[in-house]
């Protein structure tokens, strides 16, 4: 069945939007900027503006791109398929402060089915304040040691699962962190899960 919300709100029928406002509920904040929508599965940087699920960035570094700092703008991973995880060749800093990170998927314990899959080449640095990241996983598959870091302060993680690198050579080293926290402070953590047990 592919039955349309505006078939049951009148008003979307004629012409009326929903606004990024519309839904700041949903994602567990009274308000956000603009919506910015990325899909590892059907996406992509060079063809789409991320405006909407069907137009979606490929990968968190482009939806990132496209966020302004300061105004709330929500990277909305919306997978239509596969792991729901962006494959990341790029370093990505997490430096527009007040900008979320949220997944669009069940919020499981664990292997949560939207979030970033480090290639190599790939990490996050989150630099800023006031940021929420929540219902994501965060691993890879190359040889990184420290696929997170945390530097900024006053940000949210709820229902984010640090795998890390999930790499065997990897997996032997004792540089390697699923999340390394580098002086940040004032930072929360609820129902996150840390680490791997298996490479």
């Amino acid at each position: 069945m592919t039955d349309k919300l505006r078939n049951h709100i009148p008003a979307l029928r004629y012409g009326a939007k929903i606004f990024p406002e519309d839904i700041a509920g949903l994602l567990g904040l009274p308000y956000v900027g603009s919506v910015i929508y990325v899909d590892a599965n059907s996406g992509s940087d060079s063809a789409n503006n991320g405006s909407a699920a069907d137009n979606a960035f490929a990968t968190v570094a482009a939806g990132y791109a496209a966020a302004t700092s300061g105004k709330h703008d929500t990277v909305l991973l919306v997978p239509s398929g596969g792991t729901g995880r962006t494959s990341e060749t790029t370093a990505i800093t997490w430096g527009k402060r007040f900008t979320h990170l949220v997944g669009n998927a069940a919020p499981t314990a664990q292997d949560v089915r939207a979030g970033i899959s480090f290639a190599t080449g790939g990490s996050l640095s989150i630099t800023e304040n006031g940021c929420l990241f929540k219902a994501l996983t965060f691993n890879g598959t190359a040889d990184i040691n420290v696929p997170v870091t945390i530097s900024g302060d006053y940000n949210s993680f709820i229902g984010v699962d640090f795998k890390g690198s999930l790499n065997a050579t990897t997996g032997d080293d004792t540089a390697a962190r699923a999340l390394y926290i580098n002086g940040a402070q004032e930072n929360y953590f609820g129902a996150c899960t840390f680490g791997a047990d298996t490479f």
